[in-house]
C-alpha cells in the first residue's frame, strides 16, 4: 500500500462500511411531504435529482466497530453530482491531507509528505480512497445528506400511517431487495431508511436527525449509519453548514504547491 494510503486510513474506513449498491438509484435529497401518499413522496424525490445543490460545512465523524472506536474532523465541500472536497483536520485545525475532484480529475496532497498526486477520477482510483466500491456520486450524495433508494418496482410500492410516522415499503422487481422509510408527518422529515436483501435481512440503516430549516430546506445535521454485516456504525455530525446553489468550480481543482514532489495516479 502507498504511504498516502496509509495515512488515510481512517478516513476511509469511515467511507468503507457505506457499501456501492448495484441496486440503488441516484440518490435524492431529503424533503418535507405534507401527506402520506407513495405517489406524491416518490415524485418529490423524482422532481429534485436534478435541483443544483452544494454545501459547505465543518463534520465531526465519529465511528465505532467491534475492533476500533475513533473521531475525524472533517471540512466538507461537496455539489451534485460529483465535486467534492475534503480537508482532514488535525485536533488544533490545520489541514493534514486533501482529496480534490471535480468529477474528471482527481488531486491528493499530503501535507506532512509533501507530496502531490493527479489523475483521473476513475472507478479503480476512487475505490483506492474510499474502500467498499462507492461510486464518487454516492459520495456526494451522503455527504449532501440525501436519501437513497433501491431500483424499486413501481407497481410494489405501499404506504402506511402509523401515528405521526408514514411509513413507505419499496420492493425491487424480483423482490430481492426491500426499503423502508418512515418519514415523521408533523415535522414532515424523513427519520430513517433501511435496505434489505432477501438473504442477508438488513444491510444498511441510515437515520436523520436534529434538522435545521436552512433558507428554504431543511436539513439533517446528523446521520447515522449502521452496517449489521460489518457491526459498525458511523456518525456524522455537523458542526458548521451552508447549502450552496452555487460553488466556484476552482474549490474542485488542485495545483501542486512549489517544491512538492508530484506523483501521477496510475
Amino acid at each position: 500500500m502507498k504511504p498516502f494510503l496509509v495515512q488515510l486510513s481512517i478516513f476511509c474506513c469511515v467511507l468503507f462500511i457505506l457499501p456501492r449498491c448495484t441496486h440503488l438509484k441516484t440518490p435524492s435529497p431529503i424533503s418535507a411531504y405534507k401527506a402520506c401518499s407513495p405517489q406524491q413522496i416518490l415524485l418529490k424525490f423524482k422532481e429534485e435529482e436534478d435541483i443544483p445543490t452544494g454545501l459547505r460545512g465543518v463534520a465531526k465523524i465519529r465511528v465505532e466497530s467491534p475492533d476500533k472506536k475513533y473521531s475525524v474532523k472533517e471540512v466538507i465541500v461537496a455539489k451534485r453530482p460529483q465535486c467534492l472536497r475534503l480537508e482532514t483536520l488535525s485536533p488544533l485545525g490545520h489541514p493534514l491531507f486533501f482529496i480534490v475532484t471535480d468529477g474528471r480529475k482527481l488531486f491528493l496532497f499530503s501535507i506532512s509528505e509533501n507530496k502531490f498526486y493527479h489523475g483521473i477520477a476513475s472507478t479503480k482510483n476512487i475505490s483506492l480512497l474510499f474502500p467498499g466500491n462507492l461510486s464518487l456520486e454516492e459520495i456526494v450524495s451522503i455527504m449532501l445528506g440525501e436519501v437513497p433508494l433501491i431500483d424499486y418496482d413501481s407497481e410494489q410500492v405501499e404506504c402506511q400511517t402509523k401515528g405521526d410516522i408514514c411509513v413507505l415499503r419499496l420492493s425491487t422487481e424480483d423482490e430481492r431487495f426491500k426499503q423502508v422509510l418512515r418519514v415523521s408527518l408533523s415535522n414532515q422529515e424523513v427519520i430513517e431508511s433501511e435496505i434489505y436483501d432477501q438473504v442477508e435481512g438488513l444491510i444498511l440503516s441510515t437515520r436523520y436527525r436534529h434538522y435545521e430549516r436552512i433558507g428554504e430546506a431543511l436539513f439533517p445535521r446528523e446521520i447515522i449509519v449502521f452496517m449489521p454485516r460489518d457491526e459498525t456504525k458511523v456518525k456524522v455530525s455537523y458542526k458548521e453548514i451552508e447549502l450552496l446553489s452555487e460553488i466556484n468550480p476552482a474549490q474542485f481543482r488542485l495545483t501542486p504547491p512549489q517544491g512538492v514532489e508530484v506523483i501521477p495516479l496510475e
